[in-house]
């Protein structure tokens, strides 16, 4: 029996889940968080598929029936935004949490920038 072969994302529907991302990051409103979460799960079911990568970023679907969550691939150590230099911590920041993997010794924090950079930074339990 041959193997039931899926067709994969498109280019515009790879775009689509990038501007969803995009939008956020440089609107940074509650409602284009949860907009781009929708988006990236309707991208997803589409194609019946629970992750794809990005250069930056892996985006998942969850067990919540219409959402989705965004994992970074680049982590860094410092306190700041590697493309930009903004501070990850602060009222001003312009820096988002984009999810948060809660572990044993540490938690993995994926963040956003508004200049479009998305990555991970290991945080204190």
């Amino acid at each position: 029996m041959p193997a039931k072969i899926y067709p994969f994302p498109s280019t515009e529907d790879q775009q689509v889940i990038q501007t969803a991302i995009h939008v956020f990051l440089t609107s940074q409103t509650g409602r284009a968080r949860n907009t781009m979460l929708k988006t990236i799960r309707a991208v997803l079911d589409r194609y019946r598929i629970s992750k794809f990568s990005f250069p930056d970023y892996v985006v998942e679907a969850t067990r919540t029936p219409g959402y989705s969550v965004v994992r970074a691939r680049k982590y860094v150590t410092g306190t700041v935004c590697p493309q930009c230099g903004e501070k990850l911590y602060g009222l001003s920041s312009r820096v988002r949490i984009l999810s948060v993997q809660e572990r044993r010794n540490c938690h993995l924090v994926t963040y956003g920038c508004r200049c479009g950079k998305v990555f991970a930074k290991q945080e204190q339990c």
